[in-house]
């Protein structure tokens, strides 16, 4: 018998037996030819096809060759490990992940990181952890066309390990997956998107749209979607979703209705009567059509950046999305980079809200520097102790090539320069200077005229200090008609706004040391001069002949405030930290306002002592009011993912207290100078004194830290 018979007959005999045998016939004939085959995990076929090693545990196929896929029997066609089985075995493996690949099977009860496919699954008893699935040929499991998701089943070719004293799937292969029944949405209302946001708390809705926008949470994970329908605009916070769909997918989801604040943010968020982002939470997709559909943005209002920022956070604008022409500006930081977008005067925007240090917002560098058209979401709003501000979300940024009318721009010095320079109240005389001309870069347009007439200047009037200055003065009470006129170019622009005076109320207050010396948690009501700005806290000092002390306040208390002027604050003096901490007057309110401008009282200043004196001042709350006058150097230390700034006098050294050496970019002009400077000694964390610079004294005068009275506003 030849060696070519001898291979028939043999070929014959696994033919015949291959309904009986529990081996691959490709495998029998490999081994019977001396050749082996490996093989991969595939989503669409009942075999693993994986590139890795095969698994000693052998698969059985009894399934007819006719039947679909879907429909065979996983149990039959591979030997199918327990997942109490594979806890055993990854415990008893240890932080080495086995050689030996293993099948096992269970439900997706939640995907934390769509991207690499980290899941959890369970068989109703036990859950196991999948630190990382992917597909045929590697495939990352975002990538993969057609991917499970909660509440599917999925059998997973995978080795085992012990992570954190923790049984673990080290490497997972999808072999095959098995959708969830469609959920039962008999108890959801099925609403418009508009409808859905004005939905009570906790109402369980159906709502379609195209997704607009998906967002990321730390590692750029997906974290929620935009869904737009062309009635409005609503976040849909769901990881699972968010790893399921893309951009122009039209989708159907079942939820809750939400309104949602950082749970430490819910007391300040209360305080200003922020109710939170508006967003469907405890989601389901229930349908997607996988298309590519167009963003219907049609519906969107149009609004200025300014508008947006001093829409009420009391109103429910959270996720919806406005268009607007914006400036998108990058600003690289030490280990993150903020995107901000300002309105056309360059100045009025805040920033991007962002989970991943900005990485999830890099498709906007090709704007940066540039005005577009852009469609803008309030995301939600920051709440502290002092302030509810609105960061954004861009939906959507076309660069449209904007170029400013320069004959609106008498309109927009009026509208940005002129109207808010003033208060539609004032009980004394705020000598304030007003702006008399403007010119933009920006926008492209040089020295627009303003000027300023009154109707009764029995009640307001202007007076013209120096050449080319205008000042504001009220006198007598009444009522008074201000028109401001912007002229450029043979073009002008006016709008009127009313003022009345009334006289203030006399207050009776206490000196400023009386407030200092108070028991803790008192109620203390104050008069003094508004001093120079604290640093990453919303406030100022209130300085008298007596003393100084810091006074917190909301940043809407900066509005019409400024150095030099004569107030009564209300509020509780407070030691910020148990055991420690920084004297100050918290949660103060202004209960009058004398203006004025004036130089604050320096007599309680101390002077004479040195740098290196002051560096030994033992910590205390005592130690956090004196204002001292003295001489240093200023050095600005960038060390890669930080930003500190600082004060030396040889080898003495005192941090000034910031969240970034921005805070104090008014000083970088100072850079490697010694210079002399008035000086608070602050604490506000308990962590030790550091520095608060309130001026710079120079030659021809003063120079203030006005960081509050800037970004306040």
């Amino acid at each position: 018998m030849n060696f070519r018979r001898i291979i028939s007959l043999l070929l014959v005999f696994v033919m015949i037996s291959v309904t009986f045998a529990s081996c691959d016939l490709q495998e029998i004939i490999s081994s019977l030819m001396g050749t082996t085959t490996t093989t991969t995990p595939t989503t669409s076929t009942t075999k693993p096809t994986t590139s890795t090693t095969k698994p000693t545990t052998s698969t059985t196929d009894k399934g007819d060759d006719t039947t679909p896929p879907d429909e065979k029997d996983w149990d039959e066609l591979y030997d199918i490990i327990s997942i109490e089985e594979a806890i055993e075995i990854a415990l008893a493996a240890g932080e080495t992940p086995t050689t030996e690949q293993y099948y096992i099977r269970g439900t997706v009860t939640t995907i934390s990181n769509p991207q690499y496919g980290a899941m959890v699954i369970t068989d109703g008893t036990n859950e196991l952890s999948i630190y990382n699935t992917k597909g045929e040929g590697d495939v990352y499991f975002l990538d993969l066309e057609e991917r499970p998701a909660k509440d599917d089943e999925v059998l997973l070719l995978c080795t085992l390990h012990t992570y954190g004293d923790k049984a673990e799937v080290k490497q997972a292969y999808l072999i095959d997956f098995k959708k969830a029944p469609a959920p039962d949405d008999s108890e959801y209302t099925e609403m418009t998107v508009a409808e859905a946001r004005e939905a009570d708390l906790g109402a369980l809705v159906k709502v379609t749209g195209v997704v607009a926008r998906i967002t990321y949470a730390n590692g750029m994970k997906p974290a929620g979607v935009y869904l737009v329908d062309g009635t409005n605009s609503i976040y849909v916070y769901d990881g699972d979703i968010a790893g399921q769909v893309e951009i122009g997918n039209e989708i159907t989801v079942l939820g809750s209705k939400d309104m949602w604040i950082l749970d430490s943010e819910t007391n300040n968020a209360q305080k200003f009567g922020y109710k939170g982002c508006c967003q469907i939470s405890d989601a389901t997709l229930y349908e997607n059509d996988k298309a590519e559909n167009e963003i219907d943005f049609e519906w969107c209002e149009e609004k200025s950046v300014k508008d947006i920022l001093e829409t009420p956070v009391t109103e429910n604008v959270t996720t919806t999305i406005y268009k607007t022409t914006a400036l998108v500006k990058k600003v690289p930081g030490s280990g993150f980079t903020n995107y901000y977008f300002y309105d056309l005067d360059g100045e009025t925007g805040a920033y991007t809200y962002t989970q991943c240090n900005g990485s999830d917002f890099a498709w906007l560098d090709e704007f940066d520097g540039k005005i577009c058209t852009v469609y803008l979401s309030p995301m939600n709003a920051k709440s502290t102790a002092t302030d509810c501000f609105f960061r954004f979300l861009p939906v959507a940024v076309y660069d449209e090539g904007f170029v400013f009318d320069v004959t609106k721009a008498p309109q927009h010095v009026v509208e940005y320069y002129g109207v808010g320079q003033f208060l539609s109240e004032y009980t004394g005389n705020p000598l304030t200077e007003l702006t008399t001309s403007v010119s933009s870069t920006l926008l492209g347009f040089d020295n627009v005229e303003v000027s300023y007439t009154s109707d009764n200047e029995s009640v307001v009037y202007f007076t013209t200090e120096t050449p080319g200055t205008v000042v504001l003065n009220c006198k007598g009470k009444g009522t008074a008609n201000v028109t401001i006129t912007a002229t450029h170019n043979g073009n002008s622009y006016s709008e009127t706004v009313s003022i009345t005076v009334s006289a203030s109320e006399e207050v009776e207050a206490d000196k400023v040391i009386d407030a200092i010396e108070a028991e803790n948690n008192t109620t203390v009501t104050v008069i003094g001069i508004v001093g120079p700005s604290l640093v990453n806290q919303t406030g100022f000092y209130l300085i008298d002949e007596t003393g100084a002390i810091a006074v917190r306040v909301t940043a809407s208390a900066f509005d019409g405030l400024e150095i030099g002027q004569k107030i009564v604050v209300t509020g509780t003096r407070t030691i910020t930290k148990d055991g420690g901490g920084q004297i100050c007057i918290d949660n103060a309110e202004i209960v009058a306002n004398y203006y004025g401008k004036v130089d604050y009282s320096t007599e309680s200043f101390i002077s004479g002592k040195t740098l290196a004196e002051l560096v030994t001042t033992p910590d205390s709350p005592e130690a956090t009011t004196p204002i001292y006058v003295t001489k240093a150097t200023v050095e600005v230390v960038d060390a890669g993912y930080y930003t500190n700034i600082k004060i030396t006098d040889g080898d003495a050294s005192l941090t000034l207290y910031s969240s970034s050496a921005n805070q104090y970019s008014w000083l970088k002009q100072f850079a490697g100078q010694e210079v002399t400077i008035e000086l608070n000694l602050c604490d506000w964390n308990a962590k030790g004194l550091k520095g608060c610079i309130l001026s710079v004294i120079t030659e021809d005068g003063k120079v203030y830290n006005e960081l509050n009275f800037t970004t306040g506003k």
